[in-house]
């Protein structure tokens, strides 16, 4: 392993030293994971028989964007790996100037269940919620593509004794913006609330249903871990997760922005709470038969091997 950071887009240093190393060390592939990594890149290949194979696991990047040709719409990149099928779908619509429909793969990033570890046990007691009440859980950064002020505005459209518990974690839940929308709902007592925490997967444990009402999510790395932990799920039909839920199976896909169809979902899955158990077991399938670490690797392997024919 060769340790180079990359301070900037354009580092003239780093460009200058990569080159120096792939000369040297002969390489035939060059992986790149990220924007700033695929322009400082493409500078130290230039004229070099190298191929480029690029990844991108987010729906961000505009052909009308004139710096996107420097990193991912650029036409040296050989092939693109996709996070997901609507990574896919949405990068290959950006193709209007390059004419490279073609050169995008869909490979899973790998994930094996045994990875989520629980640190510790939290309980319903420590919390304040009833023991036979259903904890909702959802983690997030908050941003406007996360779509947290519809799961909340869902929490004041249930009937008011309905017995459901929300807890929302990541960096800006704990802010003004969200306590403000708590407070709308006439539901504040319900929620529970936390700033940034490293202790995710236990609060993950301690929920009967996880739900991510993403506007757009490449695929949604809390969504897995939940799943990881047997859990159903509920989310949006905007974005990479649609490839994880099998609606009724493991869990719901519902339409975007619809503090409605939450709701829904939410009293459906109280009104059925037996079945949760089964789906959050067919959840933990899923990942093993379509996250499997094996299958990433194989798929990488032999798009490598693909390349250099």
């Amino acid at each position: 392993m060769i340790y180079l950071p990359l301070l900037k887009k354009f580092d003239l240093s780093a460009i200058k030293e990569l080159r120096r190393i792939i000369i040297k060390g002969g390489f035939e592939i060059m992986y790149v994971t990220y924007g700033k990594a695929i322009t400082t890149s493409l500078f130290a290949v230039r004229g070099l028989k190298i191929k480029i194979v690029g990844y991108i696991g987010s729906l961000n990047v505009h052909w009308h964007d004139p710096t996107a040709y420097l990193s991912f719409l650029n036409p040296r990149i050989d092939i693109m790996v996709c996070l997901s099928n609507a990574v896919k779908d949405h990068f290959v619509k950006q193709q209007i100037l390059t004419g490279k429909r073609d050169k995008c793969r869909v490979i899973y990033k790998g994930y094996d269940p045994a990875w989520i570890k629980v640190s510790k046990k939290i309980s319903r007691e420590n919390l304040g919620i009833p023991e036979d009440a259903m904890v909702v859980c959802c983690i997030a950064q908050v941003r406007r593509i996360k779509g947290i002020p519809y799961l909340i505005k869902a929490a004041g459209i249930l009937q008011e004794d309905l017995p459901a518990y929300y807890i929302l974690i990541g960096q800006g839940m704990d802010s003004d913006q969200i306590k403000r929308l708590i407070r709308e709902t006439g539901r504040r007592e319900k929620f529970r609330v936390f700033g940034f925490t490293n202790d995710v997967f236990s609060y993950i444990d301690l929920c009967d249903l996880y739900i991510q009402p993403s506007i757009t999510e490449g695929l949604g790395r809390s969504i897995i871990e939940a799943m990881c932990l047997k859990k159903p799920v509920i989310v949006t039909d905007s974005g990479g997760t649609r490839d994880l839920v099998e609606n009724g199976i493991n869990g719901f896909i519902i339409p975007v922005k619809s503090p409605e169809a939450i709701a829904e979902k939410i009293s459906w899955c109280y009104r059925n709470r037996s079945k949760l158990t089964e789906m959050g077991e067919k959840s933990h399938a899923i990942v093993n038969k379509k996250l499997s670490p094996a299958t990433t690797v194989e798929q990488t392997y032999n798009l490598f091997k693909e390349l250099l024919g």
